[in-house]
């Protein structure tokens, strides 16, 4: 058994090394995607002129490499608020400045098909791990020259989108309204969105826009509908709506760079 201790509050491993992401400044790009699932950092990685994966540990897998001559990572952020808080404050701790979250959503709004893409503007906090850094009232909004960003890159492309308010919940099951046990606190809580407006719902964008807020880095989030509650619709087979994702963030990425927003 090792007695080697190291800093509990914040332990870096080899000395420069943040613990669960395990790399070291200057793997990572300021301008960072963020998927949950981490075959995904190797999907996205082959629309890229060069790539390498600079780090794998559990759920966290991270890419970096040269898109069009502009630097810019993939870190797999795993599902749900807990791990991505840590994935977001460890890649902040590492200088990423700008944090675009991708991946897939359930639309809960009719009009909205499968393959189509949203941009959340800002996300309804019911995901938990924020309460420990603000407020409930504290809003979790995208910054808006990434938003921007999105917007353009998506009508470049030709592809169809939706702009507005998500939800993030910290349950797949009950807390999106899929009953599986006896009593469901939030049995009704797609119809309590719907009536607000809101467009989607999944499990990790509040999380990425509150944290990025409150330490002064730039976020924003596009996702694919993979599914609509309101016409129980899933879609089964969605690589290919994937990539269009994966091409659309990427085009946004190097808008941001070029207009030199942030």
């Amino acid at each position: 058994m090792s007695n080697t201790f190291i800093n509990a509050d914040f332990p870096m491993y080899d000395g420069d090394k943040v613990p669960h992401l395990r790399i070291s400044e200057g793997q990572v790009a300021p301008y960072v995607l963020l998927p949950g699932d981490p075959a995904r950092v190797d999907l996205i990685g082959g629309l890229f002129d060069s790539y390498e994966i600079v780090g794998a540990n559990r759920e966290f897998k991270i890419g970096t490499g040269d898109f069009k001559g502009d630097s810019v990572s993939v870190c797999s952020t795993g599902i749900g608020g807990p791990s991505t808080e840590i994935a977001v404050l460890e890649l902040l701790q590492l200088n990423a400045k700008c944090l675009l979250r991708i991946g897939g959503t359930a639309a809960i709004q009719e009009g909205i098909d499968c393959g189509d893409l949203i941009i959340n503007t800002g996300s309804v906090r019911l995901g938990g791990s924020t309460n420990h850094y603000a407020r409930p009232e504290y809003p979790a909004l995208a910054h808006y020259a990434v938003v921007q960003a999105l917007i353009e890159a998506c009508k470049e492309l030709g592809y169809r989108y939706h702009l507005g308010i998500g939800a993030t919940t910290s349950s797949f099951y009950n807390g999106q309204g899929r009953s599986v046990s006896r009593h469901n606190y939030s049995e009704n809580i797609i119809e309590e969105m719907q009536g607000l407006g809101v467009l989607n719902l999944e499990m990790e964008s509040e999380t990425i826009l509150t944290l990025a807020s409150l330490m002064g880095a730039y976020a924003g989030t596009l996702l694919v509908v993979h599914a609509n509650r309101a016409t129980n619709k899933w879609l089964v087979d969605y690589e290919e709506s994937q990539l269009k994702l994966c091409k659309a963030a990427l085009r946004a990425v190097q808008i941001l760079i070029h207009k030199g927003d942030i």
